[in-house]
């Protein structure tokens, strides 16, 4: 893997965990953890593996919902000039 894009995974794994964290939907779980982000090779996709405490499917629900905010919040942090395409899921190493 290309150490480029492991560095721009890692931030924006950071990035979007305190963008979450920083959302002001109450349907959101208090604690939800980015556990890794898996960007394509052209970086024009993103898939953000999430867990929570509770709801957890609900939560990857809200979050897809709100994938456009959360794409222009993490192209300003991050300092990207094309904007991944992000789509959210439930992390399968999660023991529910």
């Amino acid at each position: 893997m290309n150490r480029t894009r492991m560095r721009l995974e890692a931030r924006a794994a950071r990035a979007l965990s305190a963008i979450i964290h920083e959302m002001k939907d109450p349907r959101l779980p208090l604690v939800v953890t980015v556990e890794r982000v898996r960007l394509s090779p052209d970086l024009s996709r993103g898939r953000v593996l999430i867990s929570a405490l509770e709801r957890t499917e609900e939560t990857v629900v809200i979050l897809n919902h709100a994938h456009g905010y959360l794409q222009e919040r993490l192209a300003r942090e991050v300092g990207l000039r094309r904007i991944p395409r992000l789509s959210f899921h439930a992390d399968p190493g999660e023991v529910l």
